[in-house]
């Protein structure tokens, strides 16, 4: 008998998450890599490379291109599938200050009287840019194309991704900084001239971008994620936000919503960057700490003074670092620096300008200068400010101020260069730093307050907290810009023991020690510079209740939150500007978005693991 097939909803159905999912197993395990010298693939000591991507035969930047910018800085170019002179000679100008090019082909086809796509003159350029640079090539074609590559020792990788599906762009280039694994073979004869091999196989070293299927998570359950943050933006809690989850190092959710201000003029995007505020702790001063620790040039039991003399005859000189960074040493939460700087009528006389001059040369805000030597009013107001009378817990900021220095005068950098050195840069961390206004364009960064107070404009790539403002937006407290792809990579290292791309970043008993509880006995749950659950769990607390003793992170008052979970190998990160316009805005906290869609991510994970059981 005939059977009839209801093609209604057959792309649906073709098309449904789990195929998707298997569709992509599929591709990854193809994915072949026939050279690879010195080991260049997966990508190590990103801190060493200046990387362009090229691709050929596209005028938009391509899957490929975009996922590689997920991993580290990538400037990406892009060449007509038939290149002539002018554009080759102005392309290996635009490509002179990068010592990595990785290229890839575009709109390739199955067809050999066409070359499979590739005309002369693309070969003949990879042939020019190999004689000048280190070259990693993506073939996104057939691989019999292999007999038209120029055996040239500059070419250190030749990966063979068969086509150039976008799905595929976006493993290979996985691939290249170890993503996923690389495992396929070489379905046909290699040339005997050129140095290749069937199939070299990888490991998987950095995080990899998946559905949640490849997890086994079922997609129904992650619904709930959507409908929070979507009501979050209804009721004006934020006008946008990033939020990403990760779970046993695959991104399984990766989702922007809503507009970077409440006109509605700009969606947010995945690569925008949002004041961190507080998870500056975690993400730069901290660390820097940690890394003092393990080589010894630190002793965290030793006194603060020990490390600033001038804090010697004043009532700090017996404060302990330890107790500073779990915030149990008597110190005033918060100093509001900037309110001595305003008089009845305006802004104090002699302290600040609207230009920039040697006089004034630290920025405030847009056309907001200040004294070049208010840092030290800064200091000594914390030096001289009264201690609280009791040694508990009571978060505190002014201790994270007090660690620059520290770090400073030990590394002889900055506490911005020290953290870009040690952690950003080998992270490939693009947006994380301080000063977003010098590394990005206005329109990808999210504003915070609108301030009528102190610095009366929008605040809009400037550091929204006041005293790190007052610092020029370098403070051990605050001042980060960053997406939540970078924020997600930083706290991934920290649950594996500081090792990420094959690196050992921290050293894996610093990072145990810091992110463990210090003075459970006096009913303080606070790790070393890290926040961590309650000892009892309480709704009001800093996480959900599914997140384990072992888990810890930080929260930022801009509305920004970062959390990892060794026990079951989860990272959550949320960034939004909760601030916006009016930083009394608090339905972020009535609601208790943050921890709510942290919640779901811990269910969906068990009702996935039930589901499949039964």
């Amino acid at each position: 008998l005939e059977q009839f097939i209801d093609t209604t909803s057959l792309v649906k159905d073709l098309n449904a998450p789990y195929y998707q999912s298997l569709n992509r197993k599929l591709y990854q395990a193809s994915l072949t890599l026939i050279k690879n010298s010195r080991d260049i693939i997966p990508l190590k000591r990103l801190d060493t490379l200046s990387i362009a991507s090229v691709s050929i035969g596209s005028t938009m930047p391509s899957p490929f291109q975009e996922t590689l910018k997920k991993y580290a800085p990538v400037s990406c170019f892009q060449t007509s599938a038939v290149p002539d002179e002018s554009e080759m000679i102005k392309l290996m100008s635009d490509l002179q200050a990068y010592n990595l090019l990785i290229i890839d082909f575009q709109n390739t086809n199955i067809f050999s009287w066409k070359n499979y796509g590739v005309s002369n003159e693309a070969i003949r350029l990879i042939g020019k840019m190999a004689g000048e640079k280190q070259l990693i090539l993506n073939m996104a074609a057939c691989p019999y194309l292999i007999n038209k590559i120029p055996d040239d020792d500059r070419i250190r990788a030749v990966l063979v991704s068969y086509q150039d599906d976008p799905v595929m762009q976006e493993i290979v280039a996985q691939g290249v900084f170890g993503g996923v694994e690389i495992s396929g073979s070489l379905p046909i004869k290699l040339p005997e001239y050129a140095d290749y091999t069937p199939g070299i196989k990888t490991s998987k070293t950095r995080l990899n971008y998946a559905g949640p299927e490849s997890l086994g998570i079922e997609r129904k359950f992650l619904y709930p994620v959507d409908s929070i943050a979507l009501d979050g933006i209804s009721r004006k809690a934020y006008p946008g936000c990033q939020i990403m989850a990760v779970k046993d190092g695959v991104v399984f959710y990766d989702k922007t919503f809503g507009y970077h201000t409440y006109d509605k003029n700009q969606v947010v995007r995945n690569s925008d960057l949002y004041d961190l505020a507080s998870l500056t702790k975690i993400i730069a001063t901290t660390p820097a700490l940690m890394k003092l620790y393990s080589s010894k040039d630190i002793d965290i039991d030793y006194k603060l003074s020990w490390y600033l003399p001038y804090l010697k005859d004043s009532n700090k000189e017996e404060l302990i670092i330890r107790d500073i960074m779990a915030h149990q040493a008597r110190l005033k939460p918060w100093i509001p620096y900037f309110q001595y700087t305003l008089g009845d009528e305006g802004y104090v006389p002699g302290i600040y300008a609207n230009t920039i001059s040697e006089e004034t040369p630290v920025r405030v805000a847009e056309n907001l200068y200040i004294r070049k030597d208010y840092s030290y009013v800064i200091y000594d107001s914390i030096r001289n400010s009264d201690l609280r009378d009791t040694l508990e817990y009571k978060y505190s900021d002014l201790g994270f101020y007090l660690l620059v220095p520290i770090v400073e005068n030990l590394t002889n950098q900055s506490l911005q260069e020290y953290a870009r050195d040690n952690f950003f840069k080998p992270l490939g961390l693009s947006t994380m730093g301080y000063h977003p206004r010098e590394r990005y364009p206005l329109d990808e960064i999210i504003p915070t307050e609108d301030d009528k107070f102190f610095r009366k404009q929008l605040l809009w790539g400037d550091v929204h907290d006041q005293g790190a403002a007052l610092l020029g937006g370098v403070s051990g407290h605050a001042g980060l810009f960053s997406n939540a792809n970078d924020v997600a990579i930083f706290m991934q290292m920290l649950l594996q023991n500081g090792n990420y791309g094959g690196e050992q970043i921290l050293d894996s008993m610093v990072v145990s020690e810091f992110t463990k509880v210090q003075f459970p006995l006096n009913d303080n749950r606070r790790g070393i510079g890290f926040d961590k659950p309650l000892l009892e769990y309480d709704e009001d607390g800093p996480t959900c209740e599914s997140a384990s003793s072992r888990s810890f992170g930080h929260s930022g008052f801009t509305g920004t939150y970062a959390w990892a979970d060794p026990e079951n190998g989860l990272v959550y990160v949320f960034l939004c500007n909760g601030i916006h316009p009016d930083a009394s805005n608090k339905k972020l906290l009535d609601m208790d978005i943050r921890t709510k869609i942290h919640q779901v991510f811990y269910d969906a994970i068990e009702q996935s693991n039930h589901s499949l059981s039964n």
